[in-house]
């Protein structure tokens, strides 16, 4: 067996074992969901996610609205030594312009990523998903990963591209009651109609499958119905047509200029109207530059779509990182990348 595979191979088992001591002993926290044990047995498309997700994504200004005296419980459990910051913490209240509600986020004092960034891409992520976003840990690694607590508290480390943001508010959003999308018989059914799904790490299982199919699905939103270059839609049209039938996937719930959607959907963290909306902030598509890869635009899809269609960081998902047994205890759910 190839060592990739090897690992990939011990990663999920790892996995699989820490989702039954995370239960036990996080059980205070939003019920998580029942994790589907078994590896997808279908064809990944690309090996990882290497489009610019991040230029398409209208940014929203922000105002560090507080600074924490002390800091946020969810936040100081994770300080010490042989824990994920060893260094010193700052924590702060980010109100963004398209929303009145806080978001919290800490940062360790080695963290990879500046603030600046954090509140840029924070800020990038769609308000429909980032509504959904508990806590935002920011951390140091050299190698990029990330994991979400059922709770929808977001852990980063490195310095993570835009498409795995995206990836983690999903999951924060598909973790927001206790009837995940992700573990529904329908999007188990939408699979298994299937020849394919988006990426190797899509294969991990269907709740992976369910997040890496959100960030194809905000892409298609945002350029006007084309999938990303070299992806065809023919081979997971199944899975497509179900991201078309959640409300949150309609570009005016997905782009609004404001996390007061009013949609009624149940777990949002965040749904305070901001106190000015800036009506110059309405969703436009982005154009396709077929010139840049004439190759690539032969295999590009469009997608139909039943509403309108609506940075510099690379976007690129690859395969799950190696972590030691004692880091996974005590998750309720972790999706980490290199």
């Amino acid at each position: 067996m190839p060592r990739r595979h090897a690992l990939l191979a011990l990663v999920q088992c790892l996995y699989h074992i820490s989702w039954v001591t995370a239960t036990l002993l996080f059980s205070n926290l939003s019920a998580a969901p029942t994790p589907p044990l078994s590896p997808l047995a279908l064809r990944p498309q690309a090996s990882g996610f290497d489009f610019d997700l991040y230029s398409a994504l209208p940014p929203a200004s922000s105002t560090v609205s507080s600074n924490f005296t002390d800091l946020p419980d969810d936040c100081a459990q994770y300080i010490g030594p042989g824990k994920e910051c060893t260094a010193g913490m700052y924590a702060a209240g980010v109100t963004f312009e398209d929303c009145g509600a806080p978001f919290t986020v800490c940062r360790c004092a080695d963290a990879t990523m500046s603030m600046d960034t954090v509140l840029d891409r924070l800020g990038r992520v769609p308000v429909g998903l980032r509504r959904f976003v508990g806590t935002v840990l920011i951390l140091n690694s050299t190698v990029p990963h990330a994991y979400t607590m059922s709770n929808g508290d977001i852990h980063l480390f490195g310095d993570c591209a835009m498409d795995t943001w995206v990836h983690e508010a999903t999951h924060s959003y598909d973790f927001a009651t206790s009837s995940p999308h992700s573990s529904s018989a329908a999007w188990g059914q939408a699979i298994l109609a299937d020849t394919c799904v988006p990426d190797n790490y899509s294969l991990t299982n269907q709740v992976e499958d369910f997040a890496q199919m959100s960030v194809i699905k905000t892409y298609t939103l945002l350029y006007d119905g084309h999938l990303p270059p070299g992806f065809r839609a023919d081979c997971m049209a199944q899975q497509l047509d179900f991201m078309d039938t959640l409300p949150l996937y309609a570009a005016d719930a997905l782009f609004g200029n404001t996390c007061a959607i009013g949609d009624g959907q149940l777990g949002v963290r965040h749904d305070t109207p901001p106190t000015t909306l800036d009506p110059a902030r309405a969703f436009a598509t982005v154009s396709v530059d077929w010139s840049a890869s004439p190759a690539a635009a032969l295999d590009l899809n469009p997608v139909p779509t039943s509403t309108p269609a609506d940075s510099g960081a690379r976007s690129g998902r690859q395969a799950p990182l190696l972590l030691p047994f004692a880091a996974l205890l005590g998750l309720a759910f972790r999706a980490a990348y290199i």
